[in-house]
C-alpha cells in the first residue's frame, strides 16, 4: 500500500494537499484582474510577464490551500466528508513532507516575483500573509466565527487586485473603476460561498465542536445573513451592469444569454446541486457569471478597438 501512495505521490500532492482544483479556480479569480488591469493584447510585450504572472499566482494559491490542509489536518481526519480530500488527513503524505510544500511554494513565489519585478514582491507577501492568518494558529481566523466570512472577502479581493496590481505595475495596464467593482464584487460572492458552506455542514461542525458563524449563530439567522450578503452582491451586481453592460448590444446580450442559458442547463433540481435549499448561492453564481463575462468582453474588445455597438 505505501509503495503505491509513492508512486502516485505527485497526483496524491496536486489532488488532496494542493487541491489543484480549487487552485486552479483562484488563479483563474486572479487571471481575470489581470484582464481587466491589462491595457495591451501586443503579444510581444504581455506574453513574458503573464508567464511569470501564472507561475507566480499557481504556487501562491498552492501554498494557500495547503497550509490550510496541513493545520485542518487533524479535524478532516475526523469528518467523513473531509478526510479523503486532505492527504494528510488520510496519511499519504507526512506532516513534515507537508510543511517541506508549503516553505518550498513560497520561496519559489518570492523568488520569480523579486527577480523579475521588485515592485510587486510586497502585494506577494500579502498573499501569503492572508492565508497564513486564516490558517495557523494562534491567530487562526479560520476558528473565529465571522471573521472567517470576512477573510474571505479580503482574500478574493486581493486577488482580483493582485492580477491587476501586476499588470500595471509592468506598465501594460492600470487600475480601474470596473477593476475595483469587480474585486468588491467577487468578494462579496466569496462570502455567500462560505457562508453556505457553514450551513451545508451544520450538524457535523456543531457535533464535532467546530467553531464557525451557522453554529454560533444557528441556522436561522445564517440563512437571514445568506440574503443580506446576496442583496449586497446584487447591488454591486447592478452597479456593474449600468455602468458597463447595459451600454452596448454585445455585453447586455451576453447579460441576458447568459443568464436565461444558466438557468435552462442548472435549473434547481430535486436531488443534487442546486437544491431548492441552495438557490441564493446558485442565483449569485448564474447572475454574477453573467454580468462578468460580459465586464470582461468589454475591457477585451475596448482594448483591441472591436467596436460593442454602443446603445446609448
Amino acid at each position: 500500500m505505501k509503495d503505491e501512495i509513492r508512486k502516485n505521490i505527485v497526483l496524491i500532492v496536486l489532488t488532496k494537499y494542493m487541491r489543484l482544483d480549487d487552485v486552479i479556480k483562484w488563479c483563474a479569480i486572479s487571471f481575470i484582474g489581470f484582464i481587466l488591469g491589462t491595457s495591451t493584447f501586443a503579444l510581444q510585450e504581455i506574453i513574458l510577464p503573464l508567464c511569470v504572472f501564472i507561475v507566480a499566482t499557481f504556487f501562491c494559491m498552492s501554498f494557500c490551500f495547503a497550509i490550510n490542509n496541513y493545520y485542518d489536518a487533524d479535524s478532516d481526519r475526523e469528518n467523513p466528508r473531509r478526510m479523503h480530500r486532505n492527504a494528510l488527513a488520510s496519511g499519504e503524505i507526512s506532516k513534515k513532507e507537508g510543511m517541506f510544500l508549503n516553505v518550498l511554494f513560497i520561496i519559489i513565489t518570492l523568488l520569480i516575483v523579486s527577480l523579475y519585478k521588485l515592485g510587486v514582491l510586497y502585494f506577494a507577501i500579502i498573499l501569503f500573509v492572508w492565508p497564513g492568518a486564516y490558517s495557523i494558529p494562534p491567530l487562526r481566523l479560520k476558528g473565529r466565527p465571522g471573521i472567517d466570512v470576512l477573510w474571505h472577502f479580503f482574500g478574493f479581493f486581493f486577488l482580483v487586485l493582485w492580477g491587476s496590481l501586476f499588470a500595471s505595475s509592468l506598465s501594460i495596464g492600470s487600475l480601474s473603476i470596473l477593476t475595483w467593482l469587480v474585486a468588491i464584487s467577487l468578494g462579496v460572492f466569496s462570502c455567500i460561498g462560505q457562508l453556505w458552506n457553514h450551513y451545508s455542514d451544520y450538524e457535523f461542525d456543531k457535533e464535532s465542536g467546530t467553531r464557525t458563524f451557522a453554529v454560533r449563530v444557528g441556522l436561522d439567522t445564517t440563512k437571514k445573513t445568506i440574503n443580506v450578503v446576496l442583496g449586497i452582491h446584487l447591488i454591486v451586481l447592478l452597479l456593474l451592469f449600468i455602468l458597463y453592460s447595459s451600454h452596448y448590444l454585445i455585453t447586455l446580450l451576453i447579460v441576458v444569454g447568459g443568464m436565461i442559458l444558466g438557468f435552462l442547463l442548472l435549473k434547481p433540481k430535486k436531488a443534487g446541486f442546486p437544491t431548492r435549499k441552495s438557490f441564493e448561492f446558485y442565483l449569485a453564481t448564474i447572475v454574477g457569471g453573467s454580468v462578468y463575462i460580459s465586464c470582461l468582453l468589454y475591457q477585451i474588445f475596448s482594448v483591441i478597438h472591436i467596436d460593442l455597438i454602443k446603445i446609448y
